[in-house]
């Protein structure tokens, strides 16, 4: 299996690719790196929440057309809470 390429190697190879001094460029490419991957993670973290979510809502509206029970109505409304919070749609 192969390791994680980090920000740091993948600094380090960007820098000997281009041919640039990596004591120079290095440190500066890593930090755009790293905060670029935080970027690509949070939108990823995001987008999962809100397929999750709609899943959960287009069940317990299928629940609802058919006569939802108490239960399946108290999730249809935690979903949509949990959507206004983290999702803010």
């Amino acid at each position: 299996m192969r390791k994680p390429l980090t920000p740091a190697k993948l600094a380090e190879r960007i820098c000997r690719r281009l041919e640039l001094p990596a004591d120079r460029y290095r440190e500066g490419l890593e930090a755009l790196l790293r905060e670029a991957s935080i970027e690509a993670r949070e939108a990823s973290i995001s987008a999962t929440k809100a397929a999750c979510l709609e899943v959960a809502e287009e069940e317990a509206e299928r629940c609802r057309a058919v006569g939802a029970t108490a239960a399946q109505q108290t999730a249809l409304t935690i979903a949509a809470r949990i959507r206004r919070r983290h999702i803010g749609a």
